[in-house]
């Protein structure tokens, strides 16, 4: 992480700044007049989330992007497997920001970091 609060993702060479730019282009349209790029989702558009939130603050990534049980066993998260990816990693530690793509859908989210917030009642 940069602190700065502007740079987006630190890559470790001219390759992967590349890689991450096509990336990053790969969420808007070309023009303003035209919508931005719907690939072929690669999970099934009618599969299930099987990421269940719990009433104990918990980490939104999973939510997000899904995540493994202790046990082993995959949950699957909102977004597309393997297309989530964050934003300003630990610059603003209260929201999780990101893209992903929704049944092939490229879209932008801003989540609540609820692990990190404090609560104090007079």
């Amino acid at each position: 992480m940069v602190p700065n609060g502007i740079t987006h993702q630190v890559v470790t060479d001219d390759t992967e700044g590349v890689g991450a730019i096509l990336d990053w282009l790969s969420y808007v349209p070309k023009t303003t007049a035209e919508i931005p790029p719907i690939l072929e989702p690669m999970d099934p558009v009618s599969r299930e989330v099987t990421f269940m939130p719990s009433k104990t603050p918990y980490d939104p990534r999973h939510m997000l992007e899904g995540t493994t049980t202790p046990e082993g066993g995959k949950l699957t998260g909102f977004f597309d497997e393997g297309t989530f990816k964050e934003y300003l990693p630990g610059w603003g530690k209260s929201v999780v920001i990101g893209r992903g793509k929704l049944g092939g859908v490229p879209m932008g989210v801003i989540a609540v970091e609820t692990r990190s917030m404090d609560r104090k009642v007079p």
